[in-house]
């Protein structure tokens, strides 16, 4: 054996440079293993279900207070959580594409689409709004997704040779595109989602997302027949 074959003070003075090189290592890479320990972690979910999809009324101004339109709205989102041990800063969920399924069972990108940032939910209207200042640890915030009106509404915006009394899917992006690419008409999407922050690598989630075009009053039968909501 090694050891035997050392004098004490030779076996003394091995021990002592392992000891020194380990005091060396863990000095160098204390700081970074703890930090990756200890950093955010953030993870999504959404449903049809209460909170996720929460059915909501609207009511429809013209600019100078006065009412021009009352009715209902579904407004669907994710909930993103932080799982780490710190604060995720400046996050963000950056909607990159956007597929649709065809006749033939398959989903096909919509080259259309305009990538950017969906909004935070309850923030104020602007550009400001699709990026969140942190969500702490064990602490999440909803972000809106895609709104789903009573077709009723003649001031919603519709893609042309919609039928009436259809319902349209409303992507909420932090601005509207002029394409209308963030309209949809009834169908099957898939939506994929880049969640991200400024101290947190992205992370990718695909949003599925069906609505048949049929508005039902019936809170229960208009999530159970109309809307199917995913997310992977």
């Amino acid at each position: 054996m090694l050891f035997r074959s050392m004098a004490p003070s030779s076996l003394a003075q091995w021990f002592g440079a392992v000891g020194t090189i380990a005091a060396v290592v863990v000095a160098l890479f204390k700081e970074p293993i703890l930090a990756w320990r200890r950093k955010p972690r953030l993870n999504a979910t959404s449903s049809k279900e209460p909170p996720w999809t929460g059915r909501t009324p609207i009511v429809v101004h013209d600019g100078q207070g006065a009412v021009l339109w009352t009715g209902d709205c579904y407004y669907v989102r994710a909930k993103v959580e932080n799982f780490g041990k710190t604060r995720a800063e400046k996050v963000q969920v950056y909607a990159s594409r956007l597929a649709k399924l065809g006749a033939d069972n398959k989903f096909a990108d919509i080259p259309t689409f305009l990538p950017l940032n969906l909004k935070w939910s309850n923030s104020p209207a602007g550009s400001a709004a699709a990026i969140l200042d942190g969500i702490s640890p064990k602490m999440g915030a909803f972000c809106d997704i895609v709104a789903v009106c009573d077709p009723a509404n003649p001031h919603q915006t519709k893609p042309a040779g919609t039928p009436p009394n259809t319902t349209v899917g409303e992507l909420q992006l932090e601005v509207a595109p002029f394409t209308g690419s963030h309209l949809l008409p009834p169908g099957t999407y898939r939506l994929t989602l880049r969640i991200a922050a400024g101290n947190v690598e992205p992370i990718e989630k695909v949003f599925g997302f069906t609505h048949t075009g049929t508005w039902l009053q019936n809170d229960a039968e208009m999530r159970r027949d109309c809307l199917g909501v995913s997310l992977e």
